[in-house]
């Protein structure tokens, strides 16, 4: 009686072992994509509260006084508002707070929506 394996059956035991390596390797490349779109919108968070505490919101007559230009953070992440006009004369503007990062060839954005009420004295 002889011992081993045929020909057969190694070829089902390596197509076998590659199913297998090619799925841990998928679901691995695919958990790293995740852990980086976390970690830039966790730094796009910390840049939004940045530009919040550089350029805070205040209580003043123009509202438009209220706008920022983009402003250049560290990893490339940039801060800006802008104040929307009041179309229908009631005093209420819409102020849009946007950090914006692009990795790669993809623009990304995490944008924060306020409403100003301005009183006419």
């Amino acid at each position: 009686m002889k011992r081993g394996l045929t020909l057969i059956e190694v070829i089902l035991a390596v197509a076998i072992l590659s199913v297998g390596m090619t799925v841990l390797l998928t679901a691995a490349s695919r958990c790293l994509a995740v852990m980086k779109t976390a970690k830039n919108y966790q730094i796009a968070q910390w840049t939004m509260n940045r530009g919040e505490v550089d350029y805070p919101i205040v209580d003043t007559n123009d509202v438009r006084k209220l706008e920022v230009d983009p402003v250049l953070y560290p990893g490339g992440f940039t801060f800006s508002r802008v104040v929307e006009d009041d179309d229908d004369e009631d005093g209420l503007f819409v102020v849009r707070a946007r950090v914006s990062w692009s990795k790669g060839d993809r623009e990304s954005y995490e944008e924060i929506v306020r409403y100003i009420l301005q009183v006419e004295e």
